[in-house]
């Protein structure tokens, strides 16, 4: 199950009302004990620092957590807030000297036509300024395409502000968050919409001028017109990237020469290029590199790429790669399969992050023991070239510790924090758990 392409079609279709925010304690994981504040218990490395409530408080987050200078956690919440379809950014806030529990509350709850809806990206924080993006769709009889926005800390109160608001022509459904250049300069992708409908690139100025610098398109497999454009645009998902040569960086789910992906380069002044089109697993030659990288990107030392398709590998249906392209000079890239993923996790949405050894982790949304996901780590090889992978944290539909971790990961302090969109606190609204936050102790 594919739940990345469900996340597109329930963000351009989403009614109904809902209630006001307020803020939660949260739970720790029942099976686990007690340890130093903000610190996972000392018997097990992972623990569940919060489920998810639905409701105002929100439910099904999907864009990964980012943290601030002082550990604290900030994410969102796909539905939940002022309606079902609406969501919220929250603050996971680190536990007090003497405490164990993380704080929950709601800095920020959607409201259809004020400020955008379905915030599915994951957020940027720069200068204690939070930078994200929501993907829009439909509630409460209002439609739109999506906007970017920012929140500023005022006291103990945050201030949230609509930067810009996306029109098809512009773009439509922002999905990978916003980058921020140390001029100030904002710089972003769309699914959807523009000349093409494949997605965009764009910039916003510090003065708040909005430009497209790049439109995607996309054409069949061996040239004519897409057609399937108009159901699933396939631009780009995931984050994008600073390179090493101050270039940005990043992956469209489809395009390219096979119509299954690509990996590309732009310069902040909008010069694009395609480093490298993914050619599936059906092509000549019996290809494995897979299709449709949606993930994180994640830079290693010598300016080398990595990152995760979500499908393909051993089928056409395969339960994704990863991958890494190195720089060779002349504006040549070397592709390299770091690993088929075959049951022990699937599907790897997340993408990848790299630690200062250089080891990748990730997860995957489907697979494992219990078919609920897992935690991965991909070590670089001691010899020779097999990277080898060790499942970290297999998730069980059957326990109160979440599902389905298809956000991206995030890195901080010897920390690995991240989300599930399932599982955890089951309602009537998300009977199947409405979602939790986790951490895993490196």
């Amino acid at each position: 199950m594919h739940n990345f392409r469900m996340l597109i079609a329930g963000i351009l279709l989403i009614f109904i009302a809902g209630s006001s925010a307020s803020a939660t304690r949260a739970e720790e994981a029942a099976s686990v004990n007690a340890a130093p504040p903000g610190q996972p218990p000392a018997l097990s490395p992972f623990t569940t620092i919060y489920r998810f409530q639905g409701g105002a408080l929100g439910l099904s987050p999907k864009g990964g957590l980012a943290a601030d200078a002082e550990g604290n956690l900030y994410g969102t919440a796909l539905y939940g807030g002022k309606c079902t379809g609406c969501g919220v950014v929250f603050k996971l806030a680190k536990p007090v000297p003497g405490k164990t529990q993380w704080i929950y509350s709601v800095l920020h709850a959607f409201q259809p036509g004020r400020d955008e809806i379905a915030p599915a990206a994951p957020l940027t924080i720069k200068g204690g300024t939070i930078y994200g993006t929501a993907a829009g769709g439909c509630a409460n009889q209002i439609c739109s395409y999506g906007g970017v926005f920012r929140l500023t800390k005022s006291g103990s109160s945050w201030t949230y502000k609509l930067l810009h608001r996306f029109n098809k022509a512009q773009g439509s459904t922002p999905l990978g968050g916003v980058l921020v250049a140390s001029n100030g300069t904002l710089y972003g992708t769309t699914f959807g919409g523009g000349r093409g409908n494949a997605g965009v690139i764009y910039k916003i100025a510090p003065n708040g001028q909005f430009s497209v610098i790049h439109n995607f398109t996309r054409s069949s497999p061996g040239g004519g017109p897409c057609k399937d454009c108009g159901n699933y645009p396939g631009g780009p998902q995931g984050e994008l990237i600073f390179g090493k040569d101050g270039a940005i960086y990043g992956t469209t789910a489809r395009g390219g020469k096979y119509d299954l992906g690509t990996v590309f380069r732009v310069t902040p002044a909008g010069a694009h290029s395609i480093l490298y089109s993914f050619l599936g697993s059906n092509q000549l030659g019996g290809s494995h590199d897979g299709a449709q990288p949606e993930g994180r990107l994640a830079l290693g030392k010598n300016g080398t790429i990595y990152g995760t398709t979500s499908i393909g590998g051993k089928s056409p249906t395969g339960y994704g790669t990863a991958w890494s392209l190195a720089p060779k000079g002349g504006g040549k890239w070397a592709y390299m399969q770091i690993l088929i993923f075959d049951g022990a996790v699937n599907t790897p949405h997340s993408g990848v992050v790299i630690d200062a050894s250089g080891n990748l982790y990730g997860a995957g949304e489907d697979g494992g023991t219990y078919s609920g996901g897992g935690l991965f780590r991909l070590s670089l090889p001691k010899t020779g070239s097999a990277w080898i992978l060790t499942v970290l944290r297999n998730f069980n539909p059957l326990d109160a510790n979440g599902t389905s971790p298809a956000a991206g990961l995030t890195l901080s302090g010897g920390m690995l924090y991240g989300l599930n969109t399932k599982g955890g606190l089951k309602t009537g609204i998300c009977f199947t758990g409405c979602g939790t936050a986790f951490a895993y102790r490196l």
